[in-house]
């Protein structure tokens, strides 16, 4: 669809100066919420145009980088009233796979401006051999991305390390690690419930855990419940790294289906 000024300008027109604000309450301020298309062409134009940079918190936000347009017409009491969060019981791991694939295609694939091809369980393959301790990641989004002043076409294969809410430390960070020897870029995925959140030695955990992988360019999203955006908060942003070729092309080999590669194959040539 076309972005038009209007649209432009309405979107601009509900982003405070001072602070970021919520990809949803956005949506819900300009009565989009039956058309999340319209909220993210508009939004990805803003960001593309250098008038907005994307922010942390739940279900991403977006903030100003110009100054603002007139908000003589900006309506306070229009201010989206916060929604609780739902806390849902995950008793095994391999529960929280679909349900975070899904956002995973859906709602951030939009926040982080990609389309993929596909994102897949690849976890679940049995005994099939994918070369060894740590090879075999949770989740992988691949996506092929162009861009309007680069020549070519870029792949990108993004892993997610899945860890259920009784069982993850940062022993996390050094799995996700391992799948930068194929991937450009690494996210571990922490599941943690909003009745946890606020517990000191969690936020301890977590923190400690956002400083290992920081130092290794790893992403960590915390969630509160596996299939709502809004209450999934990327604490720390995946760095871009380039893998050895070949390795990315033996894990494609190794670790997705047919279909996929197919996909890829008519997408990059």
């Amino acid at each position: 669809m076309a972005v038009t000024e209007g649209d432009r300008g309405a979107l601009l027109a509900y982003v405070p100066s001072d602070r970021a604000i919520g990809n949803t309450t956005l949506m819900r301020l300009l009565g989009w919420q039956e058309n999340e298309d319209r909220y993210w062409e508009v939004r990805n134009a803003l960001l593309d145009d250098g008038l907005l940079e994307r922010g942390k918190g739940k279900g991403g936000s977006v903030r100003r980088l110009a100054p603002p347009p007139s908000l003589e017409n900006f309506d306070e009491s229009a201010k989206a009233e916060a929604v609780g969060e739902t806390i849902i019981a995950y008793a095994r791991e391999a529960e929280l796979y679909e349900p975070m694939r899904q956002v995973i295609e859906t709602s951030w694939a939009r926040e982080h401006k990609t389309e993929p091809l596909a994102v897949v369980v690849t976890a679940a393959q049995g005994k099939k051999q994918t070369g060894g301790r740590w090879t075999r990641p949770d989740i992988v989004s691949i996506a092929v991305k162009t861009f309007r002043y680069l020549p070519g076409k870029y792949l990108e294969l993004v892993t997610f390390e899945v860890k259920p809410e009784d069982n993850w430390d940062v022993t996390a960070v050094y799995e996700a690690l391992a799948h930068l020897r194929s991937a450009t870029h690494a996210y571990v995925v922490l599941h943690v419930p909003s009745s946890q959140v606020s517990d000191a030695g969690r936020e301890r955990t977590i923190e400690e855990l956002c400083r290992v992988a920081r130092g290794h360019g790893i992403g960590v999203i915390v969630a509160g419940d596996p299939s709502d955006y809004e209450t999934w908060e990327e604490h720390e942003d995946a760095v871009r790294h380039e893998p050895d070729p070949q390795l990315l092309d033996d894990f494609i080999a190794a670790q997705l289906s047919a279909d996929v590669k197919e996909k890829i194959s008519r997408h990059l040539h």
